[in-house]
């Protein structure tokens, strides 16, 4: 039987949540080990025969999912947060059937976007190029199927269809059904004219030109990983990673219900 790696943080390990995921795993006899995410990097090496657990927010599932893409192993995310479109409620989870050999009707594979072919940084929701200047747009120029596109604009966000119903949505793009492995191109308060979205299938290749004497950030999944003013053009190229992670309970399905009555309630 697998072994359970839970990750989360100090404000949810006071939760109830939390309390009665250690109730029922001890009552279930089953192995599991903490991993505090406030004092741990995105890196830290976990056993190849654990299911890691995430426990939180939307925020703790996504840095669950770059743990286990990293060490190549499962991932559940159990929690709530103020929406929690990537997380189960623990009533929805049969723990001993998951941890048997034939949990495999539980999972569902996500693909992350990788940029520059650096597969040990992915983006399941998004990557985001945006100004760090609060007067300066961005000069970019978006390329596509050798098709260029100049834009100037707060930033540009770069989208999977699981990350349509985050920062996507917010700069006014698609919600878009998560069994579709997309690309989804949104602008940040385009000063130019530029459609308000373009969604791209699996095997597109978006590649973005940041022109020289810009301030920018790159940020994945709402991290900050770049900082800089570029004394030349720099370029970028994003695209769907040819490996996916195993994610346990997740669902193809539009959670309309779900998001829409969190956001318009």
């Amino acid at each position: 039987m697998k072994k359970i790696t839970i990750v989360s943080s100090k404000k949810y390990i006071r939760s109830s949540q939390f309390k009665s995921l250690i109730d029922t795993l001890d009552g279930k006899k089953i192995v599991y080990e903490y991993i505090d995410l406030d004092k741990t990097k995105d890196d830290f090496e976990i056993n190849s025969d654990s299911i890691i657990l995430g426990l939180g927010g939307d925020g703790t599932a996504l840095r669950a999912m770059k743990l286990g893409w990293i060490n190549k192993v499962p991932v559940l995310n159990i929690g709530s947060g103020r929406v929690g479109y990537l997380v189960n409620s623990l009533e929805e989870i049969d723990l001993t059937s998951l941890l048997s050999k034939t949990n495999q009707k539980y999972l569902k594979s996500r693909t992350p976007i990788i940029q520059n072919q650096q597969t040990n940084s992915p983006a399941f929701n998004e990557i985001v190029i945006i100004k760090n200047s609060p007067t300066r747009l961005l000069d970019l120029e978006i390329q596509t199927y050798e098709q260029k596109v100049k834009l100037r604009a707060d930033g540009i966000i770069i989208s999977t269809s699981l990350g349509s119903t985050a920062y996507n949505y917010s700069a006014g793009g698609p919600i878009v059904q998560t069994s579709m492995d997309t690309l989804i191109i949104t602008p940040i308060s385009p000063f130019t004219k530029f459609p308000r979205s373009i969604v791209l299938d699996k095997e597109s290749s978006i590649k973005i030109k940041v022109s020289k004497n810009q301030n920018y950030s790159i940020q994945f999944d709402g991290i900050e990983s770049t900082s800089k003013i570029s004394n030349e053009d720099e370029y970028y190229e994003y695209l769907l990673s040819e490996d996916n992670l195993d994610v346990f309970y997740e669902k193809d399905i539009p959670k309309l219900d779900l998001f829409l009555n969190q956001i318009l309630r």
